[in-house]
């Protein structure tokens, strides 16, 4: 009876023993198993070298501006969430799908603010290699988006103790302008609308599959010149020093290198030309009004009364845009030295306007030059044209 109990007393201590190491090998290898599926806990910023400073590209990207992403994720090559969509709702951010950690190392491609947003014209093509999405931006300002990405390559759970932590950069360019009035103190300048013509709407965007937050744009065999809008919420009188035209509105666009429109009284070229050959410039629809002492004369545009269709408050006058290379996560602050501009014909405007004042005007002749590539750094540019 002695040996019974001994012998059952050894087979239960050899069962905890079983059962020890087995939960001790379970424990060692949680983040191993093949087995079972880990939900994935997500966190996501802008990246701080685009919002610390005021130096930065950063003036649109301000903490509350991420608000929600896209993911896909992959898993030997093959997809495993296709486009969960994230929003955060307080700190925490809520996935519309739940992700998972796999057996092994995975791929993460994100875009901001997600990658079926319906207010943009956006496609992504996930599923090869390379991952991508083509992106055509809206010409009017008040509409457009600025996209911003992250991707991580090669992650384990064990890593970052199973958190995603994505860093958002900015994949696009974005814009902002200044006035300054360089004709005289006699001449007052009012603008209404700019229009930056002849800019590429529509590019592609692919993400690197082998380093983690890089990625870059290619422009379309078959692009797309647009002419970008931004219309004021009120007219804007220009001072003799340069003043912002815009407030927390930029103009935004995919990263590209112009030509530009190259015009001189000596040599006019005129609009039609231009857009022939998708050169681009800057188009204002404005006011210049001299004074003449007690009375005013409305060389460009003409006084509310008299508001019709020949006769419009603010009219176009055209100006050259230097020739520049727009880099993805830059920003660029554009000056319009306003110094009477030049006619749908490509001839200085003030002394070729057909009103029959008489007013003889000296305009300064447009600088021809180009800035050529450089190295990108984060600040802002000044820039005249």
């Amino acid at each position: 009876m002695f040996r019974g109990m001994n012998r059952l007393m050894k087979l239960h201590s050899v069962f905890w023993v079983i059962m020890m190491l087995t939960i001790i090998s379970c424990k060692d290898n949680e983040y191993v198993s093949w087995n079972e599926e880990y939900p994935i806990e997500v966190e996501a910023y802008i990246d701080s070298k685009y919002t610390n400073s005021s130096e930065t590209r950063a003036a649109k990207l301000t903490a509350s501006a991420l608000q929600s992403f896209g993911v896909f994720s992959f898993f030997n090559g093959l997809p495993r969430v296709r486009n969960a969509t994230f929003t955060k709702s307080g700190t925490t951010w809520n996935g519309d799908k739940v992700m998972t950690w796999a057996t092994g190392a995975m791929d993460f491609y994100a875009m901001s603010p997600s990658f079926g947003i319906t207010s943009i014209i956006a496609n992504a093509t996930m599923l090869a290699t390379p991952k991508y999405f083509t992106y055509e931006v809206p010409t009017n300002v008040a509409n457009q988006t600025d996209i911003m990405f992250s991707n991580m390559i090669g992650l384990n759970r064990t890593d970052n103790n199973g958190k995603l932590s994505f860093a958002f950069a900015p994949a696009m360019h974005y814009i902002s302008f200044t006035g300054k009035n360089s004709i005289g103190t006699e001449y007052k300048v009012i603008v209404d609308t700019i229009i930056v013509h002849n800019i590429v709407s529509n590019g592609k965007f692919v993400y690197s599959n082998t380093t983690s937050n890089t990625g870059d744009w290619t422009l379309l065999d078959e692009k797309k010149y647009v002419n970008d809008t931004i219309v004021f919420a009120s007219p804007i009188e220009l001072k003799t020093s340069a003043t912002p035209l815009m407030g927390l509105e930029y103009m935004i666009i995919i990263p590209q290198t112009t030509t530009m429109w190259r015009t001189t009284k000596t040599a006019p070229l005129p609009i039609t030309t231009a857009d022939a050959n998708h050169n681009y410039y800057v188009e204002t629809k404005a006011q210049i009004i001299k004074d003449n002492g007690g009375s005013q004369t409305y060389l460009l545009g003409y006084p509310d009364a008299e508001v019709d269709a020949t006769h419009p408050k603010f009219e176009s006058v055209y100006f050259p845009l230097i020739a520049k290379t727009y880099r993805k996560g830059a920003g660029s602050t554009l000056l319009i030295n306003f110094n009477g501009g030049y006619n749908k014909n490509g001839e200085p405007y003030l002394e070729n306007n057909d009103r029959g004042e008489g007013v003889e005007v000296t305009v300064s002749e447009w600088m021809d030059f180009v800035i050529t590539a450089e190295d990108w750094v984060p600040v802002y540019e000044e820039l005249e044209f």
